[in-house]
């Protein structure tokens, strides 16, 4: 498969990893409905934000599980819509250019050097 990639895209390396933790922050947006109607007057600033604040190991967990616990409300699968962002020092970077969604995330390095030119 590498063989393929590397063709394809024409690159000279390819390099995978399995350590998204280094290059890619989960984040969330709640579906306001779906918990305000649940939750009525529990849904309140506070808890907005403890949403807003949920590290990406939380959100993996919310994933995997289908359900994420904050204090004695239980968080069900769809209440969250979770997606996958680049770290600042990789989106906002001029030497790399990157895609993701929730199966795979690609980064490239985009800087040409003197062996490219």
């Amino acid at each position: 498969m590498k063989a393929y990639i590397i063709e394809e895209l024409n690159v000279v390396e390819l390099f995978t990893t399995q350590k998204e933790d280094d290059y890619i922050n989960y984040k969330c947006e709640p579906d306001n409905r779906e918990i305000g109607s649940v939750l009525k007057k529990k849904y309140d600033k506070k808890l907005k934000k403890e949403i807003q604040n949920l590290s990406s190991a939380q959100l993996r967990d919310y994933l995997r599980d289908g359900y994420l616990m904050m204090g004695d409300i239980k968080f069900e699968q769809g209440w969250l819509k979770v997606e996958k962002i680049f770290k600042p020092e990789h989106a906002d970077s001029k030497t790399t250019a990157g895609a993701s969604n929730m199966t795979s995330s690609v980064l490239l390095n985009i800087e040409q050097n003197k062996n490219l030119e």
